[in-house]
């Protein structure tokens, strides 16, 4: 849980020390990448809502206890999607983020608190709306295949700016 813990914090500075940096042009380059991003998550959320999987997700937490949440999403987490979560907070949210990172060692992801992801169910990083492992439909897989191709290359983007401003 530590290593897992230290990777999210680290990814996080990446994410708001790269924040920190961008020029105005830059920041509204990224904002735009960061729009895209959301647009291909609500996507596939919209899908998944569709097909009742996401309400059958929040229905499930208290029986599987958010078994995705805690062991499989925590250790895919990067500094892209902790970018994309912290562009429109505050620096003072930021930084109670980055303290909740710290400090929660409750469960093996730092972001989950006992009622549930500190950031909205709606709000989940990219990587936490990817996934629906409890479900086998595979008509919900081959679209998010097509959609991945269009996340990657937002993501690139988007981690190319990151990466550029870091220490």
């Amino acid at each position: 849980m530590q290593h897992i813990q230290s990777a999210m914090h680290e990814n996080l500075m990446i994410a708001m020390d790269g924040f920190q940096k961008l020029s105005q042009k830059e920041m509204g380059a990224a904002e735009l990448q960061v729009k895209e991003i959301v647009s291909l998550k609500y996507q596939m959320e919209t899908i998944a809502a569709q097909k009742g999987y996401s309400q059958a997700c929040k229905t499930s937490i208290p029986t599987c206890k958010g078994e995705c949440c805690k062991w499989h999403f925590p250790r895919n987490l990067t500094h892209v999607d902790f970018f994309i979560a912290i562009f429109y907070m505050p620096e003072e949210q930021q930084a109670a983020f980055a303290q909740l990172i710290c400090n929660n060692n409750k469960n093996q992801c730092p972001v989950l608190l006992e009622t549930g992801c500190s950031l909205s169910f709606e709000q989940r990083p990219v990587i936490c709306t990817n996934a629906y492992p409890c479900f086998n439909d595979r008509s919900y897989w081959i679209e998010k295949e097509k959609k991945n191709i269009q996340f990657k290359k937002a993501i690139d983007t988007l981690d190319t700016a990151v990466q550029s401003k870091k220490k």
